[in-house]
């Protein structure tokens, strides 16, 4: 009777256990793949493939002045693709401007900065970086490994006859800028960086990156996320800090460039990259401007600012290239 009894009780002991593996499987996701997913999401964002219509072919910096096509190779023995712009017609050899973009960006992008410093008489150079172009299928890196392939740009144009060797420069752009900074630490042929929109070192990105490009939601996951974006990459976000480069540039010359209602960099990494530098330098806040937006806000002071800094810290005046062209 007893056997009987036994046999008519409802199986419940094993719901628990099944309950336990369900819980432990949402865990396991909330904790495990999502942050897996917004860290690859954060190494690997969506860039125009192909270009948009024509840039792959041709690039027009002003109408009557065309982009020349390059490709050199990078230290790891892959070829990067570039867009060179000469200086001055007349002109032996210019001084050059490396253009470096911002996240998820393409070299393309840097069109128009080519043009307002063409118009002072700088060649320059657009480039890919990681994970766009040449370059597209590899982890963003935030500046880590960008300045590798800054570097081999700069060594590119100073191999070419048109260009001054020794008067190379670069402009950055969000995190273009933190990766010209991080470059000149290790390249002290170049002379003059113009930093706009920098961040001072990558941990004060977490929080408003993730909320930017990934969602809200994310920013209550940060530390998983970062844990797995480090170990994809293989080194810690503590080790990109464009304010310890720019303590470390010597009396190299520096132009840091700001917004005032940046709501992805904060306006505090300006003043902490301009107190850090120690060389020549000089910070400009632009009022009523968003993140790298000073191009759009004040065109033509962002012009002046940006080829006048570019003639003094190269020692290249209006007048020199004047005469060099006359």
């Amino acid at each position: 009777m007893e056997r009987a009894a036994r046999e008519k009780r409802p199986a419940t002991g094993g719901l628990p256990r099944r309950a336990a593996i369900v819980t432990l499987g949402l865990a396991g996701l909330v904790f495990g793949g999502l942050p897996y997913w917004a860290a690859r999401k954060v190494l690997y964002p969506p860039v125009p493939e192909p270009l948009p219509h024509g840039l792959d072919e041709a690039l027009t910096i002003e109408p009557d002045i065309s982009a020349e096509p390059v490709k050199f190779v990078g230290r790891d023995g892959n070829p990067i693709s570039g867009w060179f712009v000469p200086g001055a017609p007349g002109v032996e050899q210019s001084p050059c401007i490396l253009l470096v973009y911002g996240y998820g960006g393409y070299k393309e992008q840097m069109v128009g900065y080519a043009s307002l410093l063409r118009d002072a008489g700088f060649a320059s150079l657009m480039f890919d970086m990681q994970g766009s172009g040449l370059l597209s299928g590899r982890p963003v890196t935030l500046g880590y490994r960008e300045r590798w392939d800054l570097m081999d740009a700069a060594a590119y144009a100073r191999s070419r006859p048109d260009v001054d060797p020794t008067r190379i420069g670069a402009l950055g752009v969000s995190m273009g800028a933190a990766t010209a900074l991080l470059a000149a630490e290790l390249d002290p042929g170049m002379r003059a960086i113009v930093a706009d929109s920098s961040y001072a070192s990558l941990p004060d990105m977490v929080t408003p990156g993730l909320r930017a490009f990934v969602g809200r939601a994310a920013i209550w996951f940060a530390p998983l996320i970062v844990w797995f974006g480090e170990t994809m990459v293989g080194f810690r976000s503590r080790d990109i800090a464009p304010e310890r480069s720019a303590a470390r540039m010597g009396h190299r010359h520096l132009l840091v460039i700001h917004g005032d209602q940046d709501d992805l960099t904060h306006p505090d990494s300006a003043m902490r990259i301009f107190e850090a530098a120690s060389g020549p330098k000089e910070l400009w806040v632009v009022p009523e401007c968003g993140h790298s937006a000073g191009p759009a806000v004040s065109p033509e002071e962002y012009k002046q600012r940006v080829n006048d800094f570019f003639r003094r810290a190269l020692d290249w005046p209006a007048g020199a290239l004047a005469s060099q062209v006359a």
